[in-house]
């Protein structure tokens, strides 16, 4: 009995060996994505280069380029303490540096880019999940009551925009 059971601890031992080290090369290895897509109701609204800033709208969205930095007060963006009503669901981008404001489901997102990762930095939700993430440059980022979502992937890759 004694032989069996110093067998199946070698073999557990052995198997969490493996497992361990499968890990760590997989966190070693891992690649961040080269670039962040903004989503409304999984339709593309802009994409952010993670390497250089760059921002790309899509087509069909309009960019408003503000020079204060918005704020967002309750159900409210304001700029310069002016309320700002130009945007619609899933429609326009309110830009300043490299802080973007889009309205979603339940109301106002802002995003942030920094150090080649973004990060929802404030949302309009009841638990404010998406914005307790933090900055991120591989896993993606899901606002699930406002149909927001930020994926990364690398340039290559072909998406719509």
């Amino acid at each position: 009995m004694k032989t069996k059971t110093k067998h199946d601890t070698l073999v557990v031992g052995v198997l969490l060996i493996l497992f361990g080290a499968i890990l760590v090369i997989s966190l070693v290895t891992r690649k961040s994505g080269e670039q962040a897509y903004v989503k409304y109701k999984n339709t593309t609204m802009f994409a952010i280069n993670l390497e250089n800033g760059e921002f790309t709208k899509a087509n069909n969205q309009t960019v408003y380029t503000v020079d204060a930095l918005p704020d967002i007060q309750g159900d409210q963006l304001l700029i310069e303490s002016i309320e700002f009503t130009d945007l619609t669901l899933g429609q326009g981008i309110v830009k300043y540096q490299n802080n973007y404001f889009i309205l979603g489901n339940l109301g106002f997102i802002w995003i942030e880019y920094k150090d080649n990762k973004v990060r929802v930095k404030e949302e309009t939700s009841p638990y404010n999940i998406c914005s307790r993430v933090g900055f991120s440059d591989l896993q993606p980022i899901i606002c699930l009551p406002n149909y927001v979502t930020i994926e990364f992937r690398d340039l290559g890759l072909d998406v719509i925009m």
